[in-house]
């Protein structure tokens, strides 16, 4: 999705064909359950995140996130296991109640992966 399109639409997304190197699914040599257990361990990092539902059998982790500004942002995690030792994460977020998001989406995408890379080991994808 262009830049100007989830500007307008409040919605981010990661994804295997996203236009964008920030945006492009990002694999880890960890077992999916670890990913899980890493991601659980953000709201204590950064208070901005709330922990809503993880469900470690579909690999999905829920937060809202608190910008700055007081907007929610809902943002649903998903990992999926590729091999026993590899996963790969993806996330979608969106802003609550508004069309545009001016850049927080795209910030908590970066947040979330930052938290990941520093630690669990990074792959290329597949």
């Amino acid at each position: 999705m262009s830049g100007m399109k989830r500007f307008f639409s409040g919605i981010t997304e990661t994804g295997e064909h996203a236009a964008e190197t920030d945006l492009k699914t990002h694999y880890y040599r960890a077992r999916a359950a670890e990913a899980g257990e890493r991601l659980l361990q953000l709201p204590k990092q950064n208070p901005s995140f709330k922990l809503i539902h993880y469900d470690q059998e579909r690999g999905e982790v829920m937060f809202e996130y608190k910008n700055a500004l007081g907007l929610t942002h809902d943002i649903v995690v998903t990992i999926f296991s590729i091999t026993p030792i590899r996963s790969a994460v993806d996330i979608h977020a969106a802003i609550r109640g508004r069309i545009f998001d001016f850049g927080w989406n795209r910030k908590i995408v970066r947040l979330i992966y930052a938290h990941l890379n520093q630690t669990l080991t990074t792959e290329s994808g597949a």
